[in-house]
């Protein structure tokens, strides 16, 4: 008893530091109103889709979501979302009220799970030095955003099995132990319900690891056994959440390109960005881990070896592999650590490592005035997009043309189903909404929304919408487009009638022909 207090001790100042980390954004996120009521903002659109996910199967119990009507109205899309997270916030909902609580703190729920996995893990294997895999695991900036407050998206449960699957799979090849391929097998095979992608790269990488580091014992029947595990369990979702076709129409990737030059995370990530997710050591670490298997021949140094030079050359070709590649960098740790043997050293070269990562904290949680006037603004937005929704909630139902970044906040907070949306299955939807805004001629304007069944029109700041739109579409902005017009409430179309408007947004009607 007494050996494991301080064992449950370190594990508390852990998960105390984590959450802190995932919370750091909790004025943004939980804003109270005057009414007294909580305001819950999301970061980003796609959180709004799951959380109408999440509400749906709340209220019908066993549902499986396989279509959304409410994003590129009237035709709607078939996501490639599956039902795994929905449930999860749908059950944490049960214990947090109301359910949007629930939604922004599904993912720093699921990183403390982590963490507290990889406590209890690193001190099963007796990994040395195991602490600073555990203090950056909790600080990286990667991970934090990941896991943070407000953010009920998928990549935190992918990144919580697919760690758990990996852990799992180096503790089995140390211990041989079966309950450790099993875990392994079980965490593949959810990873892989909730995501064809990055769990089946990974999945693959791992496998090949394997077989180039423990050859013919890369696959005792154990492992095999643990396998079959995944690949059904995978089938299995497969048959409950139906086919999902992985690769778009033509439609769709004719705009795919021009729309991921949008979105930070479909870009490459530089190797300084890097740094500030993993420090400095990312760059002596294959050094490190080469170092560490020619002296000790442990196979586990080459597999973290392999596995993070796969996941950084990911991470370089797009960001959005960043907390894959942050996870396994800590992972890597202690076989990158090893080598040093002096904990005086261990700890100095780490301490100095995470420069660029002090970096990054200071700007999160002192921004420059510019980046703290955006928050500011950020936050007004989204109440004053929550007033326009409850207006549109008024109304009877229609298709509703908005910008596609706010278009999933005011299909959740509104019940109405919107043209646009910022997934990639509701591109022609999004596309449809860019080409009516930059229209200069008002009788194609009109085609559109008969087109695609408008009832309501919603603008916002027409820089924004200009600027996205002829990004989009790969034309150039018209002189007087529409969006210009509609935003200052002048010189309006004969068929658009204004009926709400706050400082941010307008609404407009289409009349009855």
């Amino acid at each position: 008893m007494p050996k494991i207090i301080p064992s449950l001790a370190g594990a508390a100042v852990l998960a105390a530091l984590f959450l802190a980390a995932v919370s750091w954004n909790r004025a943004q996120v939980f804003v109270p109103k005057s009414d007294g009521a909580m305001l819950v903002v999301y970061a980003d659109g796609d959180c709004h889709s799951r959380m109408q996910r999440a509400a749906a199967v709340t209220q019908n119990p066993g549902t499986i979501i396989r279509s959304h009507d409410f994003e590129n109205f009237p035709q709607g899309t078939v996501p490639h979302t599956t039902a795994p997270m929905d449930y999860l916030i749908a059950a944490l909902g049960v214990i947090i009220r109301p359910l949007d609580a629930a939604g922004a703190l599904i993912s720093p729920l699921l990183g403390l799970a982590t963490l507290l996995f990889l406590f209890f893990w690193s001190r099963a294997l007796d990994l040395r030095p195991r602490w600073p895999m555990l203090i950056l695991f909790a600080i990286s900036p990667a991970l934090t955003h990941a896991f943070a407050l407000g953010r009920p998206d998928h990549q935190s449960l992918l990144v919580t099995l697919t760690t758990v699957a990996l852990a799992s799979n180096f503790a089995f090849v140390r211990t041989a132990r079966s309950g450790w391929a099993w875990a392994s097998g079980t965490a593949w095979g959810l990873a892989l319900w909730v995501s064809w992608f990055e769990p089946l790269i990974l999945l693959a990488t791992q496998e090949i690891a394997r077989s180039l580091v423990l050859r013919r014992a890369a696959w005792p029947s154990a492992w095999r056994h643990a396998l079959v595990l995944t690949a059904g369990l995978a089938l299995g979702a497969w048959a409950l959440e139906g086919f999902r076709n992985p690769w778009p129409p033509k439609n769709i990737r004719a705009l795919f390109p021009r729309w991921a030059e949008l979105l930070g995370e479909l870009q490459g990530a530089t190797p300084e960005a890097m740094f500030t997710w993993t420090g400095w050591l990312l760059v002596p670490a294959p050094l490190l881990l080469a170092w560490n298997y020619y002296k000790s021949r442990d196979p586990l140094a080459l597999a973290v070896l392999l596995l993070l030079v796969v996941v950084t050359a990911l991470t370089g070709w797009q960001a959005r592999w960043n907390a894959w590649q942050a996870a396994i960098f800590c992972l890597a740790l202690p076989w990158i650590l090893a080598p040093l043997r002096k904990n005086w050293l261990v700890w100095t070269l780490f301490l100095a490592s995470l420069w660029p990562v002090a970096w990054a904290w200071d700007a999160r949680i002192f921004p420059a005035p510019a980046e703290r006037a955006r928050q500011q603004e950020r936050v007004l937005e989204a109440a004053l997009l929550e007033q326009t929704a409850q207006f549109l909630a008024t109304q009877p139902h229609g298709g509703v043309l908005a910008p596609w970044w706010i278009s999933p906040a005011l299909a959740q907070q509104s019940g109405q189903r919107m043209v646009a949306g910022t997934s990639h299955q509701s591109l022609p939807g999004s596309a449809d909404s860019a080409r009516f805004f930059l229209s200069d001629d008002d009788g194609i304007a009109l085609g559109q929304l008969h087109l695609r069944k408008v009832r309501y029109v919603v603008t916002d700041d027409p820089g924004r919408v200009i600027a996205t739109s002829a990004q989009l579409l790969g034309v150039p902005a018209p002189d007087n487009p529409l969006i210009v017009r509609l935003a200052r409430g002048q010189d309006l179309p004969p068929f658009l009638e204004p009926v709400f408007a706050n400082r941010f947004f307008r609404v407009y009607k289409v009349k009855d022909e």
